[in-house]
């Protein structure tokens, strides 16, 4: 009798433990994501249905039209709190603006994770991780990252042959000229794709006169401004010595946001350069 006894009572333990996991692993967050990079990741690992708020610059994919939108830039504290949320993930980049506003969320217990830059496409899968725990989704967050890596290995391996192209990156055209120097996403996109930034001795993001950049005598300017290249190439030819500069622009999506999409503006970029 005390052996059986003992038996339901280790069997009941089992069954509890097993319940525990289940309800775990059923678990659904209430998420708020203040970076369209981290949206787009988010949305990868299957998790759309438990983001409830995202951006006024998200975009990507259509789902995102019905959900709550934030202004990142000028955080509502009370609709914030109005929905929610029990995650807010935002980024590094945007801690300055966003700190103050959101340690007051984390005094009322909710939970907020400042998402890693991504300085170099190697580092995108570790930002996916990064994500991907915060959440409590590790293994789908493997899988996106896998991808991810495999998608950019494949291009970079389709476009080894580039020619060497001196390039200028344009971030911003006004009111005052931006480029992208060592640091930078853009910069080591060009790196392996064999090409060379022509202010590569700069670092971050840096804005540079018109004529500096013009002496520079980049063979290729990419802009990342949403800009159509028609409109971007009559830009550059109106510049003083480039009437025979290539120009093209980018999906700015794409080349900008570190996610799952990162692989299509590399090789939009990869076909650029390959004129």
């Amino acid at each position: 009798m005390k052996e059986e006894k003992k038996m339901k009572k280790v069997f009941l333990l089992i069954l509890l433990t097993a319940l525990s996991g289940c309800q775990n692993e059923n678990h659904e967050e209430r998420i708020i994501s203040l970076m369209p990079s981290n949206t787009e990741i988010l949305y990868a690992m299957g998790l759309g249905d438990e983001v409830i708020g995202v951006t006024t610059n998200d975009d990507y994919p259509e789902d995102v039209a019905s959900k709550e939108k934030f202004d990142s830039f000028n955080l509502n504290k009370e609709q914030l709190l109005r929905m929610k949320p029990s995650i807010i993930v935002t980024h590094e980049s945007a801690q300055m603006s966003q700190q103050k506003v959101l340690e007051s969320l984390e005094d009322k217990g909710i939970k907020v994770v400042y998402i890693k830059e991504a300085k170099k496409l190697d580092e995108i899968d570790e930002t996916v991780m990064q994500l991907a725990e915060a959440v409590g989704h590790q293994k789908e967050g493997k899988k996106v990252a896998d991808k991810l890596n495999q998608e950019i290995e494949d291009v970079i391996h389709k476009y080894q042959y580039l020619p060497n192209r001196d390039v200028f990156v344009e971030v911003s055209s006004e009111p005052d000229l931006y480029t992208a120097g060592q640091g930078t996403l853009f910069d080591d996109m060009l790196t392996r794709l064999g090409s060379t930034n022509v202010f590569h001795d700069l670092s971050g993001w840096q804005p540079v006169a018109l004529e500096t950049m013009l002496r520079r005598k980049p063979d290729v300017m990419v802009s990342m401004t949403g800009m159509p290249t028609e409109d971007y190439t009559k830009l550059v030819h109106s510049r003083p010595g480039s009437s025979k500069v290539e120009a093209v622009s980018l999906n700015d999506d794409w080349i900008t946001r570190p996610g799952p999409r990162i692989a299509k503006g590399l090789e939009q970029l990869a076909e650029a350069l390959d004129q």
